[in-house]
């Protein structure tokens, strides 16, 4: 370890992970945005963009659905930026990164592992290997999901010290990197439905429409199911993670305005998962306002005065 002026010692392999998340991320950047550009026809073969138009199906959303993208890289931009600031910032106790501990090794490995195959993915589904890409896709997500349960975790065991100590930390850790995190992992989500819907498609031979209804039923079955998981299974850990479900409406009315057709019956379909989506999502922050004035997570510790004491017994010694 190495000790700062004040005393406190640093962690430097914590360190050395928090640039190693960076140095990830700016590789992955910057091989999609060659990718996308075409700005590397040697390293590529195609643009994004030509390949999308070259596998298309009725559930793919609007070019500027994609957009998105640049929220999911700001956003990750921010939650990196915050958790290298606990490098520097100290409280009582020492360092906030060592001693708030809300990032574990594993998230970091985790978080390798999905730039990696990002970037796999982008030569993979280039050299149009359908079935390869769809696997490798769904691997980012996973990692994801993983990343979200080693934070979710701890801050859960650190929640009343957090709020106690470091309140302003727990937000920007449920701000930052929990919703940064979701958006990513709910859009990579949809992605992977996607890819394997062009793979059962382009080399599956499975018709069109019939894929693409598939998919929808299987986005069915995965709102219905997270919906329940985040409300009553799951809260104390993902309450505050609101992103989830916009992503979902924007992603599913990129698809209605690219393929509405009143006679078509995904276009129906499509409809009504925006609804019932929408129609959730406002239960849900409407659950999240109420749970958060009436059933606060954590409580800050606070001794009884001596009369209350007398009143409930804390100070009886008998």
């Amino acid at each position: 370890m190495e000790t700062g002026k004040s005393g406190f010692q640093h962690q430097p392999a914590k360190i050395a992970m928090i640039v190693g998340a960076w140095l990830s991320f700016i590789v992955m950047v910057t091989f999609n945005a060659l990718s996308a550009s075409g700005a590397s026809k040697g390293l590529f073969n195609s643009t994004q963009g030509e390949l999308s138009d070259k596998y298309y199906n009725d559930l793919v959303p609007a070019g500027w659905t994609f957009s998105i993208w640049g929220f999911i890289y700001a956003w990750t931009a921010l939650w990196l930026l915050y958790i290298t600031t606990t490098i520097f910032r100290k409280t009582s106790e020492g360092y906030v990164y060592i001693v708030s501990d809300l990032l574990p090794w594993y998230f970091f490995v985790a978080w390798y592992i999905n730039n990696a195959c990002n970037v796999a993915w982008l030569f993979v589904f280039d050299r149009e290997q359908l079935v390869l890409s769809a696997c490798v896709l769904a691997i980012i997500p996973f990692s994801l999901y993983l990343c979200l349960f080693a934070s979710y975790r701890q801050v859960d065991k650190r929640g009343v010290w957090l709020t106690e100590n470091a309140s302003v930390d727990l937000w920007c850790t449920r701000a930052f990197v929990h919703n940064g995190l979701a958006i990513y992992a709910t859009w990579t989500t949809i992605a992977t439905l996607l890819n394997f819907g062009i793979a059962l498609i382009y080399t599956g031979g499975f018709d069109n429409t019939d894929v693409v209804t598939g998919l929808l039923a299987v986005l069915l079955v995965e709102v219905l199911g997270w919906y329940v998981l985040e409300n009553f299974v799951l809260d104390r850990y993902c309450r505050y993670n609101l992103i989830i479900w916009v992503v979902v409406i924007v992603a599913l009315t990129g698809s209605l305005v690219e393929h509405w057709g009143p006679e078509k019956r995904n276009s129906i379909f499509t409809a009504i998962l925006i609804g019932l989506t929408a129609f959730l999502y406002l239960i849900r922050l409407c659950l999240v306002v109420y749970r958060h004035f009436n059933k606060p997570l954590y409580k800050k510790f606070v001794l009884p005065t001596t009369e209350q004491g007398k009143n409930n017994g804390t100070f009886n010694m008998a």
